[in-house]
């Protein structure tokens, strides 16, 4: 486990991070239900991530808009995108979805509400249990215990051949990581492809 990164990260993603995740600009839901697409591809995204060293994960109930201009999107890198348009950038831009059950992958994942679930967070932030006495291992771990994983809304190209979605996952004013992901539907199937879209951690 990565604690002491996680812990020790940058002092700015710890200023911006609240901000980003509940932003002045408040988005709308979408009025369109989820497709067959991206049911599958929220899956695809949970089922990497978990394989990881994660125990347990909080998903967001609620998408997140994806903003192509913002640094922490990944898209702005030259080899994200190479050779792919994308066709409804502008819609997914200011709105979100409502998650279904059906996106979770295991029995080591549940949907919460993410204004709830932040409260939690900000309450078990490690540099505040630090401060309180715990260990660097044990507040990490609890952290991660109590983090928020969310998603944003996803973005297809005009044939839907291809998609990209971000991700960010925060347990603290210093604890978190995000990364955008580009997948390519492969048959009936959607499969990550290996680009560069950079990524954050703190």
């Amino acid at each position: 486990m990565k604690s002491l990164t996680f812990a020790m990260g940058i002092v700015l993603f710890g200023m911006i991070c609240p901000a980003f995740l509940f932003a002045g600009n408040k988005p709308t839901k979408s009025p369109a239900p989820l497709s067959t697409d991206e049911t599958a591809i929220y899956k695809a995204v949970l089922q990497q991530y978990i394989s990881g060293d994660a125990p347990s994960l909080n998903v967001s109930t609620k998408t997140y808009p994806l903003d192509p201009e913002s640094h922490m999107s990944g898209l702005k890198n030259g080899e994200c995108l190479k050779g792919i348009q994308l066709d409804n950038l502008a819609a997914i831009s200011h709105t979100y979805h409502e998650l279904p059950p059906e996106v979770l992958s295991g029995n080591n994942m549940r949907l919460v509400d993410p204004e709830r679930q932040a409260k939690i967070v900000k309450g078990n932030d490690p540099s505040r249990t630090i401060a309180k006495g715990k260990s660097v291992d044990n507040a990490v771990t609890e952290a991660f215990a109590t983090g928020l994983f969310s998603m944003s809304e996803i973005a297809f190209d005009k044939d839907h051949r291809y998609a990209v979605v971000s991700y960010r996952f925060w347990c603290g004013g210093l604890c978190g990581q995000g990364s955008a992901l580009v997948f390519q539907k492969v048959g009936s199937e959607w499969k990550k492809m290996e680009r560069n879209c950079g990524g954050w951690i703190s």
